[in-house]
C-alpha cells in the first residue's frame, strides 16, 4: 500500500478515536453527574421533607395554642413566623441561596399539592419549600437549576370527638349498663364507645339506650341496645386526657365551711372555692354566677323541690372522702338549667370531678332537667335518669356508666355543648 494512503487511513483512525473518546467522556460525565447529583438531590430532598414537616408542625401548635381566642386562624402572622423560622434554622431562607419557603393558612387560600382546589381549614398549616438545586457535573446536559420540593400539611386546633358516651374502664364486666324502664336517647349522630374488653362489657336488662352506633372493644348481652352493634373495636384514649385540672390557687375562696341552703329564699352564687361543699335542699330558686364551683370536699347535692339555674358553670368536685359527691335529684316541680363555660380551659364542661376520685356522680330523679355539657368523671360511674323530655348532659366521659330509672331523657349531643378535644400533628 502506499505510504499516502496508510498516512490517510492512520489519520481517519486518529479522527475516529477522538470522536469516540469525546463521546464516552461524555457519557462518562452522565453517569458521574447521576452518582454524584443524584445522591446529593436525594439527600437534599430529605432534608427539605423534614424541614417542611417541621416547620408545618411549629405553625400548627402556634394555631392550636391559640385557639381559643382565633378559631384557627393566624391572627398577626403568628404561625407563618414560626414556620419560616424554622425553615431558615434549617438553611431555608426564602428568597436566599436558592430557597422558596411558603407558607399557606386559611382563609380563602389553596392547597397547593394533590388538594390544591380545595381551601385550607381553620386550624391547618401548608408549608412549602423549594430548593433550586445548581446544577454542577450534569451542566453538560444543560444549565437550569433542579428543583427539590418538600411539602407538609399540619392541623392544630381543638374540636369535640363526635361521641356521645365513652365508657373508659378497660376490662370490667357490665361497665356499662342500662336497667329499669327508663329511656336514654343519645342525639345528634354521636356514638357510644365502650372500652372493656369483657364478653359483658354492656348490660342492657330492661332500660333501653338508643344511639346510631355502639363501638365495643368487648361484647354486650340483654337487649336493652338499640342501633349498630360493632365489636372488637381497639380501645380509645380518653379525649380530655390533655385538660389539667383547675388550679385552686387562681380561685377565689367563697365559703370556709359547707354551704348549706334549705330555705325559700333566693339565693345568687358566686365562682371559687366551696370548703366542704355546697348543699341545696330547700325549695328557693339558687342562681349561679358563670364561672368555676370547686368543691374542695363536701361534694355538691340538689334535693327538694327548689330550683337550680347557671349559665357557663363548670361544678368541679374534689373529694376529701367517700360521701363526697355530685348528686342532683330534686323532687317533682324542681328545675335545674344549666349550661356549660363556652371559653376557657374547660369550654363544654358542665360537671368535671377529680381524675383520681372514685366517688359516684349522678343526676337523676323527678326534677326537670335541663342541663347541657360534658360530664366528665374518668375515674368513677356517672348514674343518669330523668322524666318527661329532660336533657341530662350533652356527652358522658366516665369510668362506668349506669342508666337508670323509670323515665325518658336525652343525652342530647350538640358539638358546640360539648369539651373540645385537642388534635395536633402531621397530617399531609
Amino acid at each position: 500500500m502506499p505510504k499516502s494512503k496508510q498516512l490517510s487511513l492512520r489519520s481517519r483512525r486518529r479522527g475516529a478515536v477522538v470522536v469516540l473518546v469525546a463521546i464516552s467522556l461524555v457519557i462518562l460525565l452522565t453517569f458521574v453527574a447521576i452518582a454524584v447529583e443524584g445522591g446529593s438531590i436525594m439527600e437534599r430532598a430529605k432534608h427539605t421533607q423534614a424541614t417542611a414537616d417541621v416547620a408545618a408542625l411549629a405553625a400548627a401548635e402556634d394555631l392550636f395554642r391559640k385557639f381559643p381566642t382565633n378559631k384557627g386562624l393566624d391572627v398577626g402572622d403568628s404561625a407563618a413566623n414560626k414556620a419560616k423560622a424554622i425553615a431558615t434554622a434549617n438553611g431555608f431562607t426564602n428568597g436566599v441561596n436558592n430557597a422558596v419557603v411558603t407558607v399557606r393558612f386559611s382563609p380563602n387560600k389553596y392547597y397547593s399539592g394533590p388538594s390544591k382546589d380545595t381551601v385550607i381549614p381553620a386550624g391547618y398549616a401548608e408549608v412549602t419549600i423549594q430548593y433550586n438545586q445548581p446544577r454542577y457535573f450534569s451542566a453538560v446536559l444543560g444549565s437550569t437549576k433542579t428543583p427539590v420540593i418538600g411539602r407538609a400539611v399540619a392541623r392544630g386546633k381543638w374540636e369535640p370527638a363526635h361521641i356521645g358516651i365513652h365508657v373508659l374502664d378497660l376490662t370490667t364486666k357490665a361497665s356499662l349498663t342500662a336497667v329499669g324502664s327508663g329511656t336514654l336517647t343519645v342525639t345528634g349522630g354521636a356514638s357510644v364507645i365502650v372500652n372493656s374488653s369483657d364478653a359483658e362489657a354492656a348490660v342492657g336488662i330492661s332500660g333501653v339506650l338508643t344511639a346510631p352506633e355502639f363501638d365495643i372493644t368487648g361484647g354486650s348481652t340483654g337487649t336493652g341496645f338499640v342501633g349498630t352493634m360493632v365489636y372488637g373495636e381497639p380501645p380509645a384514649p380518653d379525649p380530655l386526657r390533655y385538660l389539667a385540672e383547675p388550679d385552686k390557687s387562681t380561685l377565689t375562696e367563697q365559703s370556709n365551711h359547707k354551704l348549706t341552703i334549705s330555705n325559700s329564699l333566693p339565693r345568687i352564687l358566686s365562682p371559687g372555692i366551696y370548703k366542704g361543699g355546697i348543699s341545696i335542699s330547700g325549695n328557693g330558686l339558687v342562681t349561679l354566677l358563670p364561672g368555676i364551683y370547686y368543691m374542695d370536699g363536701g361534694g355538691f347535692s340538689l334535693t327538694g323541690g327548689g330550683s337550680l339555674i347557671g349559665t357557663g358553670v363548670m361544678i368541679y368536685n374534689a373529694p376529701n372522702g367517700p360521701s363526697d359527691n355530685i348528686t342532683l335529684s330534686g323532687s317533682n316541680g324542681a328545675i335545674v338549667n344549666i349550661t356549660p363555660p363556652t371559653s376557657g380551659a374547660y369550654t363544654g364542661i358542665s360537671l368535671f370531678q377529680q381524675r383520681s376520685a372514685d366517688n359516684p356522680v349522678s343526676v337523676q330523679g323527678n326534677a326537670n332537667f335541663n342541663i347541657t355539657g360534658t360530664f366528665y368523671a374518668a375515674g368513677a360511674q356517672v348514674a343518669a335518669g330523668g322524666n318527661g323530655n329532660s336533657v341530662i348532659g350533652s356527652q358522658y366521659i366516665s369510668r362506668f356508666l349506669a342508666v337508670n330509672g323509670t323515665g325518658d331523657f336525652k343525652c342530647d349531643f350538640n358539638p358546640a355543648t360539648v369539651a373540645p378535644t385537642r388534635i395536633l400533628g402531621l397530617v399531609e
